[in-house]
C-alpha cells in the first residue's frame, strides 16, 4: 500500500477527532441540530490549525442523512457519495491558482445547478484573500443571496487582505493555534497508532516545534521519525531538525549574561564554521532565554517546559541573574529573525547584536558601566581619551542600529552590516565600510537621509559619514574592535 503522510492519514473526520477549536466546533454542531445552516461562513486562522478538514466535516455532516451527534455518519449512501473526491456536491477551489474574474463568473453559472446526492452544494474556497478585486466584486451578490441549496466556506490566512463587502456576508469563525498539551496529546496518539516507540521530552520538544499547527506538528512528527527509524528519542529529535543542541545554548547563555566576549565569539565561530544556520540559532538562543524566563518566574516550570531534568538543572544555574538582563537579551534576539531576511552577511549581523547585547548587559552589572574594560594606562597604545572617543562610536553605532530595526528600516539596516568600524571625528560618525558595492549603497543619497534622520535622534550634532574601507581583508567582530581600541586591548 502507498505511503500516507502523517498529516493526511490522521486528518480528522469527524467532530471528535478535532484536535482544538472547541468554540467552533460546538457552534457548528449546533447548527446542524437545529438546522440553522447560515449561506456563507469565513474560516480566519494560521495554517495547520483545521480550517479546511473543519469544512470538509461540516460540508458532509449537513448532507449526512443519519448523523451522530452532528458529526457525518460515514454509512449512508450520500456519506459514501460524498467520500469520492469527485463529486459534484463538495467543490474544493484553490483562490490562490483560480483568483481570475473569469473563474468567479464560470463559478456563479455552475451554482445555479442543484446537489446531486445531498441537501446542500457546498463551496470550499481556500486562501480567498488571494482572489482579484473583480474577482470579489464577482462573488458579491452570489454570496449574499445563493440559492437556498448552496454554501459558500470561505478560508484565509489573511483576513485583514479581505474586503469589508465580503467580511459583512459572512459568518466569521477565527481559528486559535492550537495547544502545546493538545498536540502532544495528538502525537501519543500517533505514535501508538502507528507502533512507533517515543520518548516524551522529543514529544513535547516536537509540539513545540509545530507552534500550534497540527500539520506541522506531523510533518516534523514525520521526518522524526523516518530519521530515527521509529525510534524518536529527545536527541535524535533536536539531531533530525537541525536545531542547536542545548549545551551549546547554554554555553552562549552564559557569555552573554558573564559578559564573556572571548569566549562568545569563539562559540559563535564554532558553531559558523560547522554550518549550522545562524538564522536559526538566533531564533533558538531567544527561545532558550524564554525558558530561563520561565526559570525565573514561575514556580512550576518542570511542567510548562517539559525538557530532561538535566536541561531544567542548565536553565536553573542561569536563572540566578536580573530578570531585566534576561527579559532584555530575549527582547534583542526575538527581533532578529526579521532581519536575517535582509542582510547579506547574517554572521556579522548576529554578532554586532551579541555584542550589543553584552554592552547592555554589563550596563546593568553595579560597578561596570561598560562592557569592555580599559587596559592600564601604561600599556595602551591609544590615549584614553582616543579609547572613549572610539567607544562611544561604537556605542552610538549600536544605538543607531537598535533604532532602525525598532523602526522597521530593516534594508538600510541591513545595508550598516558591512560596516566594520565607526569613529567619531568632530561632528562626523565616520563609518568604514567594506566592499565598493556597501559603499555606494550606504553612500546614496535616499539611504544616508534614513541614517541621518534616525542618528540625530541619538545625538543631533552628528551626521553620518560612509568611508570605503581600503583593507579588503573581513574581520570578524573581535578583529574589529582590536581594529578599533589597539591590540593591546584585553577583552573579558
Amino acid at each position: 500500500m502507498e505511503y500516507q503522510a502523517l498529516y493526511r492519514k490522521y486528518r480528522p473526520a469527524t467532530w471528535q477527532e478535532v484536535v482544538g477549536q472547541k468554540h467552533i466546533t460546538t457552534a457548528l454542531t449546533n447548527q446542524i441540530k437545529h438546522d440553522t445552516i447560515s449561506h456563507a461562513y469565513l474560516f480566519c486562522g494560521t495554517r495547520g490549525t483545521g480550517k479546511t478538514s473543519i469544512a470538509r466535516i461540516f460540508a458532509k455532516s449537513i448532507n449526512c442523512e443519519h448523523p451522530q451527534n452532528g458529526s457525518p455518519c460515514g454509512k449512508c449512501d450520500v456519506c459514501k457519495a460524498l467520500s469520492d473526491p469527485n463529486n459534484l456536491d463538495i467543490i474544493e477551489i484553490d483562490a490562490a491558482s483560480n483568483n481570475r474574474v473569469d473563474e468567479i463568473r464560470e463559478l456563479r453559472e455552475k451554482v445555479k445547478y442543484p446537489p446531486i446526492h445531498g441537501k446542500y452544494k457546498v463551496y470550499i474556497i481556500d486562501e480567498v484573500h488571494m482572489l482579484t478585486d473583480s474577482a470579489f466584486n464577482a462573488l458579491l451578490k452570489t454570496l449574499e443571496e445563493p440559492p437556498t441549496y448552496v454554501v459558500f466556506i470561505l478560508g484565509t490566512t489573511e483576513v485583514q487582505k479581505l474586503p469589508a463587502t465580503i467580511l459583512s456576508r459572512c459568518l466569521r469563525f477565527d481559528f486559535k493555534l492550537i495547544s502545546q498539551e493538545e498536540l502532544e496529546g495528538l502525537l501519543e496518539k500517533v505514535f501508538k497508532d502507528s507502533g512507533i516507540a517515543y520518548e516524551k521530552e522529543a514529544v513535547s520538544l516536537i509540539a513545540r516545534l509545530g507552534e500550534g499547527s497540527a500539520r506541522d506538528t506531523l510533518s516534523i512528527a514525520d521526518m522524526c521519525v523516518a530519521y530515527t527509524d521509529r525510534n524518536v528519542t529527545y536527541k535524535a529529535v533536536v539531531e533530525a531538525v537541525g536545531a542547536t543542541d542545548k549545551k551549546v545554548l547554554h554555553t552562549l547563555a552564559s557569555h552573554l549574561l558573564a559578559g564573556d566576549v572571548t569566549n562568545l565569539l569563539q562559540v559563535v565561530d564554532d558553531i559558523a564554521k560547522s554550518g549550522k544556520n545562524l538564522s536559526q540559532l538566533a531564533k533558538d538562543l531567544a527561545a532558550y532565554f524564554r525558558d530561563v524566563a520561565v526559570v525565573k518566574t514561575c514556580d512550576n516550570y518542570v511542567d510548562i517546559l517539559k525538557l530532561p531534568m538535566a536541561d531544567i538543572e542548565e536553565l536553573k544555574a542561569l536563572a540566578k541573574y536580573d530578570i531585566n538582563m534576561v527579559l532584555g537579551v530575549l527582547k534583542k534576539l526575538s527581533g532578529l529573525e526579521q532581519e536575517f531576511r535582509y542582510t547579506q552577511n547574517p554572521r556579522a549581523l548576529l554578532e554586532v547584536v551579541l555584542l550589543n547585547i553584552v554592552t547592555s548587559v554589563n550596563e546593568l552589572k553595579p560597578n561596570k558601566p561598560m562592557a569592555l574594560d580599559a587596559p592600564n594606562s601604561s600599556t595602551i597604545t591609544k590615549s584614553v581619551n582616543d579609547v572613549k572617543r572610539d567607544y562611544s562610536g561604537s556605542k552610538v553605532f549600536g544605538k543607531l542600529l537598535i533604532s532602525l530595526r525598532d523602526n522597521k528600516e530593516y534594508k538600510t539596516h541591513a545595508m550598516l552590516g558591512s560596516v566594520t568600524k565607526t569613529i567619531i571625528s568632530g561632528n562626523e560618525l565616520d563609518m568604514f565600510v567594506n566592499g565598493e558595492d556597501n559603499y555606494k549603497s550606504i553612500s546614496n543619497d535616499d539611504n544616508l537621509n534614513v541614517i541621518n534622520k534616525y542618528l540625530s535622534q541619538i545625538d543631533n550634532n552628528l551626521t553620518a559619514k560612509p568611508i570605503l574601507n581600503e583593507n579588503k581583508k573581513s574581520l570578524n567582530v573581535e578583529e574589529m574592535l582590536r581594529d578599533q581600541f589597539g591590540d593591546m586591548l584585553t577583552i573579558r
